[in-house]
């Protein structure tokens, strides 16, 4: 396959692979425009769409390391989001199932944005979520964001394999945001990104 990475792409992803939190952001926006119709059709959800776009990014930033090899990242990006969407199908129906047969009717939840909801209300649910984690996730969590340790960095201290890191935070920020979510809080994915940070 031809590589399809221009030089300014190239240094693009090697900036983001290195953390570089604004050639991120530039990424995600380029590819947002593509992504999102995508996640949309899938789903017939605006609402599922965007929490499916931020998973997508979120694993995008947790797999950064890897992305100076990538040669398509459009099919790269594609690849995530498409496992992101079938998972989102898979809660779905095993959620639809579940309520069938309980006759349980949920309500409504409003979609209260960053803008409208004091920050320090935002900071006590996230800090309230964080001591909710189990032991070790919540030590790993708190070791990548408190101290500023980085995935191999936290692997080495705790005698872990990096795969097992990565797999904990990403638990971790689902746990997160979904707690956010509950109390009618929906971030924005740089903002949810942030939380890594």
């Amino acid at each position: 396959m031809t590589p399809v990475v221009n030089n300014d792409e190239r240094l693009l992803l090697k900036q983001i692979a290195e953390g570089d939190e604004q050639a991120f952001a530039i990424l995600f926006y380029r590819y947002l425009p593509v992504l999102q119709p995508f996640a949309i059709k899938f789903t017939k959800s605006a609402d599922a769409a965007e929490e499916i776009i931020q998973d997508t990014f979120l694993r995008v930033w947790l797999n950064r390391e890897k992305l100076e090899s990538i040669e398509n990242v459009k099919a790269w990006l594609y690849k995530f989001a498409s496992n992101e969407c079938l998972n989102y199908l898979r809660k779905e129906l095993k959620e639809a199932k579940a309520i069938d047969n309980l006759g349980i009717d949920y309500p409504k939840q409003s979609n209260t944005t960053i803008d409208t909801i004091n920050l320090n209300d935002i900071n006590y649910l996230v800090s309230e979520a964080i001591d909710k984690l189990p032991g070790q996730r919540k030590k790993i969590y708190q070791m990548s964001r408190a101290e500023g340790m980085n995935i191999p960095e936290i692997a080495a201290a705790l005698e872990l394999s990096p795969n097992t890191i990565k797999n904990a935070l990403v638990i971790s920020l689902k746990t997160i945001r979904e707690h956010l979510n509950r109390h009618g809080v929906v971030l924005s994915v740089l903002a949810y990104i942030s939380l890594l940070e």
